[in-house]
């Protein structure tokens, strides 16, 4: 029994006690990204319990038991690109940007030539387009 003035050493343990934590509270889309995280060699068992305050005790068990009911068989995991890979990424993004430009000019020439189309139907009466409907 605890008398008035004593103090006990478990008094003060707040950050060395192991919380009770729900784990259905964690959604499912945030369990799956943890395995996927996992299973594609970022992270570790240690990290993920420090950094998402999982249980001490148990958390083993717990993300093994995510990892049997949310792994994939198949692990896609992005690589980093190489210095070869960037310069043909270089390359084709400079490629796009001349496509684009080539795609706006063209542009601009098919509004012209339909502007000086409508400019000969309506002014020089010369019947340019095709009726629709019509016989020929």
């Amino acid at each position: 029994m605890k008398q008035k003035n004593e103090i006990r050493l478990t008094d003060h343990l707040e950050g060395l006690k192991d919380v009770e934590i729900d784990l259905k509270n964690y959604e499912l889309s945030f369990r799956r990204w943890i395995i996927s995280q996992l299973d594609g060699g970022h992270i570790s068992y240690t990290e993920i319990r420090d950094k998402f305050n999982l249980p001490r005790k148990g958390y083993y068990d717990i993300i093994k038991r995510w990892q049997e009911r949310y792994s994939d068989e198949l692990h896609l995991s992005l690589s980093f690109m190489s210095s070869q890979e960037r310069a043909d990424n270089k390359k084709l993004e400079q490629r796009i940007k001349e496509l684009e430009k080539q795609l706006e000019q063209a542009k601009m020439k098919n509004i012209a030539l339909n502007t000086l189309i409508d400019v000969a139907e309506t002014e020089l009466k010369i019947p340019i387009r095709k009726k629709s409907g019509s016989k020929q």
